[in-house]
């Protein structure tokens, strides 16, 4: 499997974000943007259970749920609540909101913001 091209400063992400990360890059780059933007969401995901946000939950969240959780903190800044806007957006809700077409980015975006806090 090919890694994903990361910004600088990129290494050392845990190994089953890393993973999730280059499985959305490989399918990216196969052009099957579903599962691109699915392996997206799992690396987001769990980046968010490393996180005090998950610490404070009252019961497990899926990935899904940890992107409307990230889009709706204020305590975020802007480009990661708007990744996670993007990431979350399912393509049938494509006509009504923005669909990320770059999934990897979206979660890395976001997942640095997790764990450097």
């Amino acid at each position: 499997m090919e890694r994903a091209d990361l910004p600088s400063g990129q290494a050392g992400l845990p190994a089953e974000i890393q993973f999730e990360l280059d499985s959305a890059a490989a399918a990216q780059k196969e052009g099957n943007h579903g599962k691109a933007r699915v392996c997206a969401r799992r690396a987001v995901g769990k980046a968010f259970v490393m996180t005090e946000y998950y610490t404070q939950l009252i019961r497990p969240v899926s990935a899904n749920e940890s992107l409307k959780l990230i889009s709706d903190n204020n305590g975020l800044a802007p480009d990661v609540r708007d990744a996670a806007r993007r990431l979350s957006t399912s393509v049938a809700e494509a006509e009504t909101a923005q669909v990320s077409k770059e999934p990897v980015m979206d979660a890395l975006v976001i997942i640095r913001a997790l764990l450097r806090e």
